[in-house]
């Protein structure tokens, strides 16, 4: 049998009523229907040639379909139990794929792939892109790069971090990524129809991050500086500092605090941070902020 042409939305309607699904937001099921963007990641997958090709939520199937053709392995994980069984019953002939059940914020890539390089591919919701993309970096000892679909703006704050423009998220995902090929995908490109634009981008793990401070005050430094970012950097950092302490801290990592935050580089957000290790232990955890 012919394999179904997955980005056509008839066939897509179709399928959907065979599974008895009508798409939910909370799993974020909007359905990629755009051939161009398949077939640009397929030829990014097929140009890195990785061992084991790890799709994030597969849903009807439009990519894996196509990436079964250009890679030697594909692991394929879906939340939704019909969904992963609808396509493990359409696409179980092929040798290289399988399909599993799961959620990706519990997938251990270095216990499943230790020795193995891994790229990861998918359409991220928006409500968990930024746990997936912590998940993605704490695994990065395994996994090389990533072929990333995410709502516009999230792509685009990431894409200018660090600056006026960025995010506490994207100066996280920089500090350990090279970032590329950012385009706008519209939200015509999906279906149902999301009710705004997202966009397509490519990231590369580091072999070292871009900091050599301890990982915890360094993400300090940057959370407080973003969720400050009106403000100049030396009353920003009083949310992390006793006032009396910041002149000093300043002047020791050379940073000049009438400056904001958000327009620190990287070298001046690492100087900083070093001088604050004495002072400071906070959880580096991050917000899209």
């Amino acid at each position: 049998m012919a394999p179904r042409r997955l980005t056509d939305l008839g066939v897509v309607r179709s399928l959907l009523t065979e599974i008895g699904l009508r798409p939910q937001k909370r799993f974020g099921q909007n359905f990629l229907v755009d051939r161009s963007v398949v077939s640009e990641i397929c030829e990014h997958v097929r140009a890195k040639n990785p061992d084991v090709v790890v799709e994030i939520g597969p849903g009807l199937g439009a990519l894996t379909q196509a990436v079964v053709d250009v890679a030697d392995s594909v692991v394929a994980v879906e939340i939704d139990e019909r969904l992963a069984g609808s396509l493990a019953k359409r696409l179980g002939g092929h040798a290289n794929l399988e399909v599993r059940n799961g959620d990706i914020l519990t997938f251990d890539f270095e216990k499943e792939f230790e020795g193995r390089s891994v790229l990861v591919l998918g359409s991220l919701p928006y409500r968990i892109t930024t746990p997936i993309l912590k998940h993605l970096i704490r695994h990065r000892r395994v996994i090389s790069d990533a072929c990333l679909i995410t709502q516009l703006e999230v792509a685009e704050k990431i894409a200018h971090s660090p600056g006026k423009h960025g995010s506490a998220l994207g100066v996280f995902v920089h500090s350990f990524a090279f970032v590329s090929g950012l385009r706008r995908i519209r939200k015509g490109s999906f279906f149902p129809v999301p009710e705004v634009d997202s966009a397509y981008w490519e990231l590369s793990f580091l072999s070292s991050p871009r900091f050599s401070t301890a990982e915890d005050a360094f993400f300090a430094v940057v959370r407080t500086l973003y969720r400050n970012r009106r403000k100049m950097a030396r009353r920003a950092l009083q949310d992390l500092l006793p006032a009396n302490a910041i002149p000093g801290v300043l002047s020791a990592a050379e940073v000049d605090g009438t400056a904001r935050g958000e327009t620190l580089s990287f070298a001046e957000l690492d100087r900083l941070a070093q001088v604050c290790v004495p002072l400071i232990g906070m959880d580096p955890a991050m917000d899209d902020e």
